[in-house]
Formats: structure tokens, sequence, C-alpha cells
């Protein structure tokens, strides 16, 4: 018999959307070339103190097929009003290309600096900051 309430360790956080769009606020999506630097970034932020759900390593393959469901899911007038759309796609096109991908969780400023501190170690894609009404691009 199992128990009903163990959770499975594997099992990836749930993130929130917009109009059924991905769409983490207070989140980092950092895109990294190849998946040694992206491991490299999460052990050095869980060195640092990160949880295990505040710094989740995503292979290009489960993006590719993430964002195509998520895009393909919503192709409504609302979902496509802001940004979002457009990141997605941006996150699609470099899982394509075989990049991997942590999502942080960085709710302000000073938080949000740190991990860019640590992403800055290793050559990285892109880096997408979720506010409440905007997606930042940080360098």
């Amino acid at each position: 018999m199992t128990d009903q309430n163990a959770t499975n360790t594997n099992e990836k956080p749930k993130y929130p959307t917009s109009f059924g769009l991905f769409y983490p606020v207070g989140y980092l999506v950092a895109a990294f070339q190849n998946h040694e630097d992206a491991q490299k970034v999460e052990q050095d932020m869980k060195t640092g103190g990160y949880e295990p759900d505040d710094c989740v390593y995503f292979p290009c393959e489960e993006v590719t097929e993430v964002a195509t469901e998520n895009l393909d899911a919503n192709t409504g007038f609302l979902p496509r009003l802001g940004w979002a759309d457009e990141a997605i796609k941006i996150h699609l096109e470099a899982a394509k290309k075989g990049g991997s991908f942590l999502v942080i969780y960085a709710p302000d400023k000073l938080t949000s600096d740190r991990a860019m501190n640590v992403i800055r170690r290793v050559p990285f894609k892109f880096v997408h900051r979720y506010h409440r009404l905007a997606i930042e691009i940080l360098k």
C-alpha cells in the first residue's frame, strides 16, 4: 500500500501562468548553451543556500515539449496580449538548439542580483525576470 500523502521527489514545482501561458512572476528563467553550465549554476545556487524547489533544472527536451504544448493550448486573444508568448517562443528556440534551463526563485531585486552574480560565472544565452506586468531581460 502506498502513502497517498507522499511526495514524488522528482516532481517539479508548478509555476504561475497568465491566461494559461507560463508566466512565473518572481522567478528568473535562465537559458544556457549546454547542460553542464546550467547544472554548475544549479549546484552553486544550492551550495549558496537555495532550496531544491527554488532553483530547478530543465533539460532541452522537457522545455521543447512543455513550451510547444503551452503555445498550442493557448492560442486565443487574451494569452497573446502581453509578451509572454514571445518569451516562450524564445525559450522554445533555445531549447531546440540544445539549450538547458534553470527556473530560479528571485522575488526581489536583491535576490535577482545575487542569482545573476552566480549565473554570470558561466556563459548564458539569456535570462528573463518575470514581474507582474513585464518581463525584464537581464544581462
